[in-house]
């Protein structure tokens, strides 16, 4: 008798280990258990629109969950509670020194959508990103193909490749890395061609009083503008360029500190940095740092450009 008794008290503490975790977020849930569904995998790795389901596992995380760990308002942007037909998929973790990230499968009845959440060490959430959307529509298709590359850093690089309305092989690639709180942008290129649209200049308008300020370049295509800031040695610019037939463009909007005929652009978070040299009435451009974000690969910033004069006011 004892002997069945303790076989049945054995089985019944196996039964309890066994116990599966309750992901549907119905009940409360520890960030530990929570992270066992995501499987921690050896990097660098790819996920493309073909083989995406062989890294989605089959468990389903309710939104609810999710809520217990994530800000509901970043959770309403991964996955809607209007969106009734979406689900949560676990795909993968990555362990850093100082963070661990989270990659998420955001599946439509359509596309899928990989989101990128992180947390520090101690379990607090610091970030996230969509990194990636896969069209159902296009899977397996000859003309079109997506992936997203995922190297050891990481850097989420996401390329798209497919045939243009002229049939021309077009591709783009855009590369998110997590820095300093926030994704960034740190790669892009591209050799799609723009379309033909006017350039909205942001500064057009402000005042034009200080000894640099003014309009400088070529046409309307190639151009820096510069306008007031706060005191003579301050200015604000807009630059934007289009080469190669329009294949490589450029774009930058900053702060400028004039020391003498001489400033630098320079953002904290930004590996962009550009020179700028001022020689009568022409202003020198040279780019020093990695400008990737800003302009395509194929291209870069250096440049020189003529004021232009000052267009009269009509009476």
């Amino acid at each position: 008798m004892r002997k069945w008794c303790f076989i049945f008290c054995v089985g019944l503490l196996v039964s309890c280990g066994e116990q599966k975790t309750d992901f549907t977020g119905n009940t409360p849930l520890k960030i530990n258990d929570f992270n066992k569904a995501f499987r921690i995998v050896a990097l660098p790795l790819t996920i493309s629109d073909s083989n995406i389901n062989k890294f989605t596992d089959t468990i389903r995380i309710g939104r609810k969950a999710l809520v217990q760990f994530v800000p509901d308002s970043i959770v309403e942007q991964i996955i809607s509670t209007k969106d009734k037909k979406a689900s949560l998929h676990p795909i993968l973790k990555i362990e850093k020194e100082e963070e661990y990230y989270l990659l998420l499968n955001v599946k439509h009845p359509n596309q899928q959508n990989i989101a990128v959440v992180v947390f520090s060490k101690k379990n607090k959430f610091l970030g996230y990103k969509i990194v990636a959307e896969f069209n159902e529509q296009n899977k397996n298709s000859r003309f079109y193909g997506k992936s997203m590359y995922i190297n050891k850093e990481p850097t989420f690089l996401v390329s798209e490749n497919k045939l243009s309305d002229e049939n021309a092989a077009t591709y783009e690639k855009k590369g998110w890395a997590y820095s300093d709180s926030s994704f960034k942008m740190i790669f892009f290129d591209s050799n799609k061609k723009p379309n033909s649209s006017v350039i909205i200049n942001p500064i057009d308008t402000l005042p034009m009083l200080y000894n640099y300020s003014g309009d400088y370049g070529r046409d309307s295509k190639n151009f820096i503008s510069i306008r007031d800031l706060t005191t003579p040695n301050k200015y604000q610019f807009f630059l934007h360029f289009e080469r190669q037939d329009g294949n490589c463009i450029g774009e930058l909007k900053g702060l400028l500190n004039f020391t003498k005929n001489q400033a630098t652009y320079s953002e904290k978070g930004d590996p962009c940095i550009i020179h700028f040299t001022m020689i009568g009435n022409t202003i020198k451009i040279k780019e020093d740092g990695n400008c990737g974000n800003h302009r395509n690969m194929t291209c870069y910033f250096n440049d020189s450009y003529d004021k232009k004069r000052k267009r009269n006011k009509k009476k």
